[in-house]
């Protein structure tokens, strides 16, 4: 969780490089940044020298590096330019949430060289110091530049200090009323005096990550689903130790608070450790709290020490050791309770029949002055929230996606399946995570070609697929005056049709899901569509780039609102490897197996389905690879010793049979040596023969009528120990 604020160290300890040194130094540098992967030229650099002014430098870097793969190329070139120590994890999406201006903004802090580079200048040195050294005279001349307003300027600062300055822009509008009146450095100074005390304790860049999350609908406030943890983490080895913060090396990993999480269990457990509930203590119900609701951190019954957002739960997926509970935190002040919180605190009252004891532990920190702002405002948001989910009214996309992503893993691990949760996300602007799989909605938004309606498109790449039925292309038709006679129509392909529905309704997104994309022959089927699926050259943004189609002659482009999303299993052998340029243009999401997954049963007449899983799927790694395991899916809801023979003599011995080629010694290797596959030596069966290896084995499947396969004991040799 700490990840998410990676960024911040990073852009700080760029800001002290370049304020360290002059104008020329800045202007040489940015030169040497590698801003893009064509032949133009950054806006940047296009004025000459003295307009290459810090604003202007790390408004352009936001802006340039949303996406993974510009990341790729733009942080580690600065990172040689710049001479710098540390790089942020480029391929963590969510370590970069801060303000990213559109593509088609201006990200200049001049006009066409109409601006005031040496106020910038004095103004970035100063806010690099500080805000107790930015001068009042420096903030309002910059504000007077052309095409620099409250949000560009602020935005700007925060980017260049963000343990100083907050962005004075509309994701702020929920917690605290805009500034009223003219706009100067007074009225900046007093709103953030003002939102520094609605988060107690909290840095500014802590809390513009709630601000972006709460207004991009990923993260909600739950006020009526309030959880509290002890930050004695219940370790009963030492009641005396405080995981809240501290100083020591060895608990670093561990600290609730500079880590953004909580978790209920001690550092000393084995690697299985799960939760045994205490005399008298009813339970931690550690799946349950999820995004948006509230958790109470305390010490001891007495001692408040802050609230957080739940953000992330591990719990969720996992019981282990190493599982947290991530938060953001918006309160952490530490303050006395008004009364004793009641031990039993953690479990939600209308689930687990707590009622009076959840009561009292919320009334005990809403009550006590430390706290009672924090509830006033998750007040608010709360009720802001309950008409918008109540009354369904329809909310304008705010969350951003890749414009190009691909779920690739072994078969089985629900890459297909989570495409309906990724579309669903996209069209309604909020994260995957936060999304029902409603298949039925998803079949009410296919789009139809035949009329324009509906938003998600689907199709399925082959080694037969060709740009003509992709793109467009010339098909011939039966002429209906002359028998026999054949002519010839252009014929629009399912992207094309996609994309010009997307451009007609540009408020509008759109998705196109190609399921197994690495079975078509990418170079053929794209063409030279595959430079315009670019975020930067779709349209609407600064590159926006058009190409004439071979067939039509006409103009097109890819629309900035037309998300695709590929599928990729990496178990295929049939397949060549991933062109080149496709994997550079697409963001990808690894999705592997999870032997631990709720829906996989630990007890099918004896068979613990998620042991057995997960041993199969480490001597696969071993014997094959990683890309070749064996998908969750394949036991999802397998509840009789029926269903479980039958998964496996259809579905999962086949693939083994697949995966290795028939090498019977591996496939029961894997098996842990059931009967599953027999084994005989070779000279047993010709017994005196020449023909015979003395060291050949021959191998032969259980028959599918054998009643083997419906023994618990065959599938409990695979992971037990005393095979």
């Amino acid at each position: 969780m700490r990840d998410l604020y990676v960024w911040t160290d990073w852009f700080t300890e760029l800001a002290g490089k370049i304020a360290e040194r002059d104008e020329a130094y800045l202007a040489e540098a940015a030169k040497k940044v590698e801003w893009r992967n064509d032949d133009k030229v950054q806006p940047l650099l296009n004025y000459g020298d003295e307009n290459i002014d810090p604003f202007s430098f790390f408004y352009t870097l936001a802006q340039r590096g949303q996406d993974v793969g510009s990341r790729k190329r733009i942080y580690p070139s600065i990172k040689e330019v710049f001479n710098m120590e540390g790089q942020p994890p480029i391929e963590l999406e969510d370590g970069f949430i801060f303000p990213t201006p559109p593509y088609n903004a201006s990200v200049l802090f001049h006009d066409d060289r109409q601006g005031n580079p040496k106020l910038l200048w004095n103004l970035f040195r100063r806010a690099v110091r500080g805000l107790d050294s930015v001068a009042p005279e420096d903030f309002g001349g910059a504000l007077k530049i052309r095409h620099v307003g409250k949000v560009k300027l602020t935005q700007a600062l925060f980017l260049i200090n963000s343990s100083q300055f907050i962005p004075c822009d509309g994701k702020m509008d929920p917690f605290i009323d805009p500034p009223t009146g003219k706009f100067n450095w007074t009225t900046y100074r007093g709103w953030l005096r003002e939102v520094r005390d609605l988060f107690p304790g909290c840095e500014p860049y802590e809390i513009n990550l709630f601000a972006y999350l709460h207004s991009s609908g990923r993260l909600p406030v739950h006020l009526d689903r309030c959880f509290q943890i002890s930050t004695h983490a219940h370790d009963p080895n030492d009641r005396a130790r405080d995981f809240w913060n501290g100083t020591d090396p060895k608990l670093k990993q561990l600290y609730f608070e500079p880590n953004n999480w909580v978790f209920p269990g001690g550092p000393a457990r084995g690697k299985d450790w799960t939760y045994e509930p205490q005399d008298g203590d009813h339970g931690y119900p550690l799946r349950d709290p999820r995004a948006g609701d509230v958790m109470l951190v305390r010490t001891a019954n007495r001692v408040g020490r802050g609230i957080g957002i739940v953000y992330k739960n591990d719990y969720r997926d996992r019981l282990a050791e190493d599982s947290r509970i991530h938060v953001v935190w918006v309160n952490k002040e530490s303050g006395e309770l008004s009364r004793e919180t009641p031990a039993p605190g953690f479990p939600p009252a209308w689930e687990r029949g707590f009622s009076r004891a959840w009561e009292k532990t919320t009334e005990t920190f809403r009550s006590t002055q430390t706290y009672g702002k924090t509830f006033a405002l998750l007040d608010r948001l709360s009720d802001r929230e309950g008409p918008m989910v109540n009354q369904e009214t329809p909310r304008q996309p705010d969350a951003e996606h890749p414009r190009n992503r691909i779920l690739y893993g072994p078969p089985g691990t629900g890459k297909t399946y989570h495409t309906v949760d990724y579309a669903l996300a996209i069209i309604d602007g909020v994260n995957a995570k936060d999304v029902n799989h409603d298949i039925e909605r998803f079949h009410d938004l296919r789009f139809n070609a035949n009329s324009g309606d509906g938003h998600i498109a689907t199709i399925t790449f082959h080694q037969n697929f060709a740009y003509e039925d992709f793109i467009e292309g010339i098909r011939p038709i039966l002429n209906d005056g002359a028998e026999g006679q054949i002519g010839y129509r252009l014929h629009n392909g399912i992207f094309k049709q996609i994309a010009e529905a997307a451009r007609r309704e540009g408020d509008k997104r759109f998705v196109l899901i190609v399921d197994e994309i690495n079975r078509g022959n990418i170079a053929k089927i794209f063409g030279e569509l595959i430079t315009l699926i670019e975020e930067s050259r779709r349209i609407g943004q600064a590159d926006a780039t058009e190409v004439t189609l071979p067939y039509s002659k006409k103009s097109f482009g890819v629309p900035d609102n037309l998300y695709l999303i590929g599928t990729m299993n990496t178990a295929d052998r049939s397949i060549q490897l991933l062109d080149t340029a496709l994997r550079r243009r697409f963001a990808f999401v690894e999705m592997m197996p999870e032997p631990e997954h709720k829906g996989i049963s630990m007890d099918v007449e004896g068979v613990d389905c998620q042991k057995m899983l997960k041993t199969m799927n480490a001597r696969i790694t071993t014997l094959l690879d990683r890309e070749h395991q064996i998908g969750h899916t394949y036991l999802l809801g397998i509840d009789t010793m029926e269903k479980l023979s039958d998964a496996f003599r259809n579905r999962i011995f086949p693939l083994l049979q697949e995966y290795f080629f028939d090498d019977w010694s591996k496939i029961r290797a894997v098996l842990g040596a059931n009967s599953f596959v027999s084994e005989q030596d070779a000279a047993d069966l010709l017994p005196g023969s020449e023909q015979a290896d003395e060291d050949g084995k021959i191998y032969e499947r259980l028959p599918v009528n054998d009643n083997r396969w419906e023994k618990p004991e065959e599938y409990q040799k695979i992971y037990s120990d005393k095979r």
